[in-house]
């Protein structure tokens, strides 16, 4: 955005607060400042947005906001996992770029933790900063100037013993027999109203006491009726929102973050939730049983959570599982609404009701059957749809909608432009820009605004997932899709494509990859992809022979974008040019410990960021012999920094020459196998 333009929209926005009957506040002074409230929701995928081809929840209050504000239509997650997603929208950037893909703690993200987060540079610019229910994935503590309640996913059954609290509904565990007796996470299949009182039955054998009732936070959760029980935590979460914007907040404007935890699984909500949706009166959503035949065939693998999830409700004949999930979703839909409306009813009886912004969105979408799939992570329309309003901004247009395709990833910068916040929050850590758009131009005119954003929204997955039983930091080879108003590109690691029509095919049934009717489209769509994926720094690592630097005798073998070392010890690495400060990053595999290290500078230096790491190192970075490791390396100035497999491993200060470069992959004995994949650097 130039400087004259951004300018110009500030002045058009003084103008519309000063003369549009708020002639008491005056745009961008401290003490009028607008405040905000941002609600994001866990799981809630489009049926805010009642499509075509869904069941149908009518929605009021989501509604009564879409009514006030501005609607995306066609916004997007940039991953459909709670951790990533959350991290990528509050630090405004890409999983790509920070490589946090999985279910880590940001705070283990070297990016990550030296970036300007979203509410710290909220309090930086003048605001008081609260927050309540799940924000970020994981520990919040310290990121708030004030705390309500933490995020809880409960209340859960209990067999009164287990320290872990996070237990299935005895009267579910019928599903986890046979097939899906080794399925991860059985807390989080269970569904059904909380009158459904669960009562776990002693157990000598196994030492289990028995429990009858709820327990939430290690402690009983108290249910009689839905008119006679304990608050559930998002009632908590929305009652205490309604009591900080009920306060006078003189002396600073104030930024509230709501995060609501429904529909997050296990879908447990009240009765009378559940008693809207009668289960014959439920629609089952389109489904094409023929669906995977044509789909990649890393996102089509049938042993992935999602597709075991779905399968896992239909093995028990004459049980109607599936109309049942479908409805406790429903339900868990309606009882966030009404949430939604008790914070607004709050807003509007407030006196800040007319220099409020209220923003409403999720973390992801979630599948509710469709491709065979019941769950989030994919990279399918179900999985990265969100719902994404934006009102009260003044001389905005209320009850309108946007087609242009954004993502989480530009809320940062959204903030930033209404709010006078800094744009370039990390100029002082890391100097990682952000990486979205402000939608202010689209707020204010969505037919016409000026959007200075890509054509494309993307969307990241990790290449592995629940499917492998066990816990997995980080991913190799992540998966990636693109969204346009008409058209979805997708392209995995092991370059798997699918091209979808949404125009004409917007249950995404036909891949249109293969047909050469549509090459051109599909070309396009892929470079779109990859300019986002690899940014504007990135660039692939050129294999130079061996033989100029006398490595050795024999050829390497170079294929697949990997480098492959047999009688070799050593070969090097180089970008076009050298850099003086450059990040680096390569998937590794060597056989034995003592054989690997990873250097820049030159040979006669042998500059080491990646000295052979002992047994103990191995173990903290999840380091497995013989499989592919992430290598990261971070050079800025002298401060020198190592990550394997998204693990932070040494932070070194060490003065060097005007230049690094190249890289130097070693292994110290020449019988050992050491294979490099996809190496790339890129300057900071």
């Amino acid at each position: 955005m130039s400087n004259i333009t951004t300018w110009c929209r500030k002045i058009l926005l003084i103008y519309i607060f000063c003369f549009s009957g708020n002639s008491n506040l005056v745009w961008g002074q401290p003490e009028t400042k607008l405040n905000v409230i941002f609600i994001i929701i866990d799981d809630l995928n489009d049926l805010p947005y009642q499509p075509d081809g869904k069941p149908l929840v009518p929605t009021p209050n989501i509604d009564r906001l879409k009514a006030q504000g501005v609607t995306f239509t066609n916004a997007h997650t940039n991953n459909p996992l709670c951790a990533p997603s959350r991290a990528s929208m509050m630090f405004g950037i890409y999983p790509q770029t920070s490589s946090l893909y999985w279910f880590e703690d940001w705070r283990d993200n070297g990016v990550y933790r030296e970036s300007i987060s979203l509410n710290q540079n909220l309090r930086n610019g003048g605001y008081k900063v609260f927050g309540t229910g799940k924000i970020y994935h994981g520990n919040q503590d310290g990121l708030f100037d004030e705390f309500g309640h933490k995020g809880n996913i409960g209340p859960f059954p209990w067999d009164g013993k287990s320290l872990n609290g996070m237990l299935p509904h005895p009267q579910q565990l019928f599903l986890y027999h046979g097939e899906d007796a080794d399925m991860d996470y059985k807390w989080e299949h269970v569904f059904g109203p909380l009158s459904n009182i669960p009562i776990w039955p002693a157990d000598k054998t196994k030492e289990i006491p028995g429990y009858s009732g709820w327990r939430l936070a290690g402690k009983p959760w108290r249910y009689i009726n839905d008119e006679d029980r304990d608050l559930m935590p998002d009632e908590l979460s929305a009652d205490w929102t309604s009591e900080i914007i009920a306060r006078k907040h003189d002396e600073k404007p104030f930024a509230l973050f709501t995060g609501l935890v429904r529909t997050h699984t296990p879908l447990y909500a009240p009765k009378k939730y559940f008693d809207r949706f009668p289960i014959d009166s439920i629609e089952i959503p389109k489904i094409d049983v023929n669906d995977l035949n044509d789909v990649s065939t890393a996102l089509g693998n049938e042993s992935l959570y999602g597709f075991r999830r779905y399968k896992m409700l239909f093995r028990h004949e004459g049980k109607d599982l599936f109309r049942k999930w479908l409805q406790a979703y429903m339900a868990c839909v309606a009882f966030i609404d009404d949430q939604i409306g008790n914070i607004l009813d709050s807003i509007e009886s407030s006196p800040f009701s007319q220099n409020t912004i209220v923003f409403l969105t999720s973390d992801h979408g979630f599948h509710m059957g469709e491709k065979n799939f019941l769950y989030k992570g994919s990279l399918w329309e179900p999985s990265t749809r969100i719902p994404l309003i934006i009102a009260g901004v003044p001389g905005s247009p209320k009850g309108k909608t946007s087609n242009q395709p954004v993502s989480l990833i530009d809320i940062y910068p959204t903030f930033n432009e209404l709010f006078s916040l800094d744009s370039n929050p990390n100029a002082e850590t890391n100097k990682y820009k952000l990486e979205g758009h402000s939608l202010v131009p689209i707020i204010m005119d969505p037919e016409n605004g000026n959007w200075e954003g890509p054509d494309v929204a993307i969307t990241s997955i990790p290449g592995k997932n629940h499917s492998q039983h066990k816990i997995y930091d980080g991913s190799l080879f992540p998966h990636f899709s693109v969204r346009d108003k008409r058209w979805r590109y997708s392209l995995t690691s092991d370059g798997g494509e699918e091209l979808y029509d949404h125009k004409n095919d917007p249950f995404e049934w036909v891949n249109l990859s293969n047909d050469p009717d549509y090459f051109f489209i599909k070309n396009i769509m892929k470079e779109q992809l990859i300019g986002l994926r690899d940014g504007d720094r990135w660039q692939s690592l050129e294999f130079y022979d061996s033989s100029n630097f006398n490595f050795g005798s024999n050829e390497i073998e170079n294929k697949n974008g990997g480098v492959y070392l047999a009688d070799e010890t050593k070969t090097q690495l180089s970008s076009i040019e050298s850099f003086k400060n450059f990040e680096f990053e390569s998937y590794i595999k060597v056989d034995s410990l003592i054989q690997l290290s990873v250097n820049y500078g030159n040979l006669s230096e042998e500059s080491i960021i990646s000295p052979k790491i002992n047994s103990n190192e191995a173990r903290l970075s999840g380091f497995h012999f013989g499989e592919w490791n992430h290598y990261r390396i971070r050079v800025h100035n002298s401060r020198h920094q190592l990550w394997i497999n998204k693990k932070y491993i040494s932070d070194l200060v060490k003065e060097h020459s005007v230049s690094l470069g190249p890289i130097i992959i070693k292994k110290s004995t020449k019988d050992a196998s050491l294979k490099v994949l996809q190496p790339r650097v890129r300057e900071l």
